[in-house]
């Protein structure tokens, strides 16, 4: 495995533990949907490793996943947008107020959730391949969700103290990574058969913006809880 896949994976889990650390101590509930959301990549990312065990041990179990339709790990990802797109839109309902747009918000992730299960169920390639185009309806989607949030957000009075909280923060770089990674994986098919160079930037790019926006996590969460504390101590 890269090093650089394994840095991010730390990344990953320490911002999955910052979040927790930051939902412990502030006992806000508005973040727990977040928070969820960053243990559901430390899981998907982990369980996903497994391909690498099959160069690594003659195991019989791990022989035996190698050689079935979960040889490759499409399946694992195949709802991990969907997911996503569900915890970052109850996350998103939990800060705000407006009922007409949480009826939009859940309108949104269950349509793509039921999208996706349909799809799967219609071409029976579950173990083959995970979602077309799925990053781009996924983007879209969580593009949509916060420009909403935005909207709220500006005609109340939390704009003016956005800085005492991690939500704008995480918000804000979550949707310029997708806006950022979006068109490597648009153009992936292209490319990636007939192009090493542009292999070798694929994996520069996600990993340098992989580990900007864990470290913006981190920083987000641990800055907010630092500036919460020390409200109570005054």
């Amino acid at each position: 495995m890269p090093t650089a896949q394994i840095f991010t994976h730390i990344l990953e889990l320490l911002a999955a533990l910052a979040a927790s650390y930051y939902w412990v101590r502030t006992k806000d509930r508005t973040v727990r949907y977040f928070v969820y959301y960053l243990w559901f990549i430390v899981l998907v990312e982990t369980l996903g490793m497994y391909p690498y065990l099959y160069d690594l041990t003659d195991n019989a179990f791990i022989q035996k996943i190698a050689n079935s339709k979960m040889r490759h790990n499409y399946w694992l990802y195949s709802f991990y947008n969907p997911t996503t797109v569900f915890l970052i839109g109850r996350f998103l309902i939990d800060n705000m107020r407006n009922k007409t747009i949480h009826i939009i918000i859940r309108s949104l992730s269950l349509g793509y959730i039921i999208f996706a299960i349909s799809y799967f169920l219609y071409t029976g390639t579950f173990f083959e391949q995970s979602l077309p185009y799925d990053i781009v309806v996924s983007t879209f989607i969580i593009f949509l969700m916060v420009l909403l949030y935005l909207r709220e957000l500006m005609d109340s009075e939390k704009i003016l103290s956005f800085y005492k909280s991690p939500i704008l923060m995480v918000l804000i770089v979550l949707t310029l990574w997708y806006i950022c990674i979006t068109p490597l994986f648009i153009y992936e098919k292209h490319f990636v058969t007939n192009n090493p160079s542009f292999i070798a930037f694929h994996y520069f790019f996600i990993g340098t913006a992989n580990i900007i926006l864990y470290s913006w996590y981190i920083f987000a969460f641990l800055f907010s809880l630092r500036y919460k504390m020390r409200l109570v101590t005054k």
